[in-house]
């Protein structure tokens, strides 16, 4: 049923369209200075009666829902439902109000401007080496939704500049996930990455090798899921033109993936040696203090060792090496609880935030995934530990 009257809808499009030519001509009148002044103030003594215009309008839209409506010039919007928020109504039973409630930027805007700013951005870090404060920078522009042009952006960056740039670019996607680009942001920027392969290599020659080159690098780096490799190779058939480039990327990549010491080759990958990056060198430590710990028990050591690490936004990583040891530990052995143990204690005090408890756990449902190859039955040990790790208020489990 309709929220307006007739003479309430003859209004309403006659308002539509006024501020539709207003927008064409440049206008920045406020809409509601298109509404005669007795509907601006609820005062009806006479009926409004549309003219030809406004019934043609209005047959057009006869059939068109009307609880909200749009005008782009800043995106106003107009609510018309008594149960949305916005609505506003006066004491007269007939009354009703457009009330107009600006956006800031169309959504295109936003995008330019970001785009913009990654750009910026990217190259500020090219220039510093500085991972926090780009980081920091990033969280600025405040729009999550938008972080693969991000990916994207830096990686083509990188491919016009040398091998050091590329290692940064690599070692900086490491350190944004995923406390400041999800994992999905990630994967959305290595696709459209994927599509644009042949476009770049117009530019950049060498654009299907250096592109396999970071799929294989961020899978090493668990930033990518093994299984996302297929993902990839699904988008192939519906590539314009023959796509031949992003063909060659994919064979590359599962090249770099294969074979012995496929991890060891990967990152040195760039020509840098990568296992000197701050991501790298804290792998190394929390494997070495997880490793120490099941010899010894000693959990002072071990709470030593983690805050030498430094580096409270990796802890996530802490956590998911933990859980894999638990899966991948003989039947019966200490490993599991001992490490729940752990987990516990450090996420008590605080050591481990939830935050980063959470996302060690999150993580575990691609990894659980890629260790069914050596342990058939990991996704039912890692339901167990989820259930321990509730128990003992370790991480709650998501309903």
């Amino acid at each position: 049923m309709s929220l307006l009257t007739p003479e309430q809808r003859a209004i309403f499009d006659e308002t539509v369209r006024l501020r539709a030519l207003e927008v064409l001509n440049g206008g920045e009148e406020p809409i509601a200075s298109a509404l005669p002044p007795d509907a601006r103030h609820g005062d009806h003594p006479h009926p409004h009666k549309p003219g030809s215009r406004v019934k043609k309008a209005e047959q057009e839209q006869r059939h068109r829902a009307i609880k909200t409506a749009a005008v782009d010039e800043a995106n106003p919007v107009f609510a018309l439902d008594s149960n949305d928020p916005n609505y506003d109504s006066s004491e007269e039973p007939n009354h009703t109000i457009l009330k107009a409630i600006p956006r800031a930027f169309p959504r295109t805007d936003v995008i330019v401007a970001y785009k913009a700013s990654t750009a910026s951005i990217v190259k500020e870090y090219f220039d510093s080496g500085d991972v926090a404060a780009t980081a920091a920078l990033l969280d600025d522009t405040e729009q999550p939704l938008y972080q693969h042009y991000f990916v994207k952006r830096l990686v083509t960056m990188s491919m016009d500049r040398g091998a050091k740039e590329k290692e940064a670019a690599a070692v900086l996607l490491s350190a944004l996930y995923p406390n400041h680009v999800s994992s999905l942001e990630i994967q959305r920027g290595f696709e459209r990455l994927v599509e644009s392969v042949d476009d770049l290599a117009l530019d950049v020659p060498s654009a299907a090798s250096d592109l396999a080159m970071f799929i294989a690098r961020a899978t090493v780096d668990d930033i990518l899921p093994p299984a996302f490799m297929h993902t990839l190779e699904g988008l192939l058939p519906g590539l314009r033109g023959e796509g031949k480039h992003a063909f060659e990327t994919l064979r590359i990549a599962r090249g770099h993936l294969d074979g012995r010491h496929a991890h060891e080759r990967v990152l040195r990958g760039f020509g840098v040696d990568s296992s000197k990056s701050p991501i790298d060198a804290a792998k190394t430590a929390i494997q070495d203090l997880l490793t120490e710990y099941l010899d010894s028990g000693d959990v002072a050591e071990a709470r030593r060792c983690l805050r030498a690490i430094n580096a409270r936004y990796f802890h996530h990583e802490f956590v998911k090496r933990a859980l894999v040891l638990c899966i991948e530990a003989v039947v019966g052995d200490e490993t599991a609880p001992r490490l729940l143990g752990l987990l516990k204690v450090l996420g008590s005090s605080g050591e481990v935030s939830a935050s980063q408890m959470a996302l060690g756990f999150d993580r575990m449902a691609a990894v659980v995934e890629d260790l069914k190859l050596d342990v058939p039955n990991a996704e039912t040990r890692m339901e167990g530990l989820r259930l321990m790790a509730k128990e003992e208020g370790i991480h709650p489990m998501r309903d």
